[in-house]
């Protein structure tokens, strides 16, 4: 019997991999290369196959994130595509209980949906306790949703949102409810995309929900069954939404053997340098450990085993890696490193937003540290 680990190491895959490179690296930004990407089957690796996914796993699904993201430099597609696949289809395959989220599930993988979730408050980050969007029962049995959201990843574009709730005072545990809420539902007003800097193509923006009445059906987990989907959604996007950047690494990496190579000083290469060669293999060994950890834990979640501190260390260990690269690399390029072309800017920018979401470093520092008994 082929296990999702030999599946992700096997030459089919490989093959297969291979033909996502040579896509990736002639694809740009925009709503018709994502639709694209869930072509070649992207965004469907981690679904099982009874729910219309691949049923190629974790892993599998890390190595294309990685390969689309090095292939192709579109750091901003690449993280809304994993956005959507950890905290969208992943709590949907896990708790989508009828019809309805069996349809939100087959368009996302499809392309023909974009999923976006939204716990994120402007009073309240990963303070849950603080959450002050509210749904109350209506007397149709229907819920009526009001608050607002922030940092909601493709929240402009988004055809389906997952829209946590309070339900109930008291305890996080049973007072939280996971809505699914369709674009174009009453009530429902999504802003435009904030501008920020780094993660170009990735749309970021803001929910208002006023009045917003929704089916008991699109309730996730029931009423009250919405901290379960939320923990869910986090512990695998904190494990696997810095696949792209482990391929940004990688390619900027090559970038940077390259013009040590090719740019001279004093007479001879930059390369040749002991100053320049040591910043490069410190580069190198930040993007192996940053791999080598995100594929373990992958592996780990195709034998079922992913639990809240192994996916906090691996966002807290590849977001570190990432910035230590990032600290290395404008010292390679010099003065050019403020020119947009080498993309060293964007690509600072980027490691230090990725100590921030799903989780700040120091809330990965908590729980890491919650896992030893401390």
């Amino acid at each position: 019997m082929t296990t999702l680990a030999s599946l992700a190491q096997s030459e089919d895959f490989a093959a297969w991999l291979h033909s996502l490179r040579s896509w990736a690296a002639k694809a740009h930004d925009g709503r018709p290369t994502w639709r694209k990407a869930a072509g070649q089957g992207l965004l469907s690796l981690a679904v099982p196959e009874s729910q219309g996914g691949s049923g190629a796993g974790y892993e599998a699904a890390c190595l294309a994130i990685e390969a689309v993201a090095d292939e192709s430099g579109l750091s901003g597609l690449s993280f809304a595509m994993s956005a959507q696949m950890w905290a969208v289809q992943e709590p949907l395959a896990v708790f989508g209980s009828c019809a309805r989220h069996a349809g939100y599930l087959a368009g996302l993988i499809q392309g023909t949906q974009i999923g976006a979730f939204a716990a994120t408050e402007y009073e309240s980050g990963s303070d849950l306790l603080s959450l002050r969007t509210r749904a109350v029962a209506l007397p149709d049995g229907r819920w009526r949703l009001n608050g607002a959201k922030t940092f909601v990843t493709n929240g402009p574009s988004a055809d389906v949102f997952l829209v946590v709730a309070r339900t109930a005072d008291g305890s996080a545990l049973t007072g939280l409810t996971a809505f699914a809420v369709e674009r174009g539902t009453p009530g429902l007003a999504i802003g435009p995309a904030a501008d920020k800097t780094g993660l170009r193509g990735a749309e970021i923006g803001s929910l208002h929900l006023t009045d917003c009445d929704v089916d008991e059906s699109a309730a996730l987990c029931g009423i009250g069954g919405g901290f379960a989907a939320l923990m869910h959604a986090m512990r695998y996007e904190r494990a696997f939404i810095l696949a792209a950047p482990v391929g940004l690494m990688a390619r900027a990496l090559r970038h940077a053997v390259e013009h040590a190579r090719s740019r001279s000083q004093f007479g001879a290469p930059l390369g040749s340098y002991d100053t320049m060669r040591q910043r490069l293999v410190r580069m190198h060994l930040s993007l192996n450990s940053a791999r080598e950890v995100l594929l373990a834990t992958a592996r780990t979640a195709d034998a079922g085993r992913l639990d809240h501190t192994r996916s906090s260390l691996t966002k807290l260990h590849v977001s570190t890696e990432f910035n230590r690269f990032c600290q290395e690399l404008p010292d390679i390029y010099g003065g050019y490193a403020v020119l947009p072309e080498t993309g060293v800017a964007d690509l600072v920018a980027e490691a230090v937003a990725s100590r921030y979401y799903s989780g700040t470093s120091d809330m990965q520092m908590k729980i890491v540290a919650e896992g030893l008994g401390l």
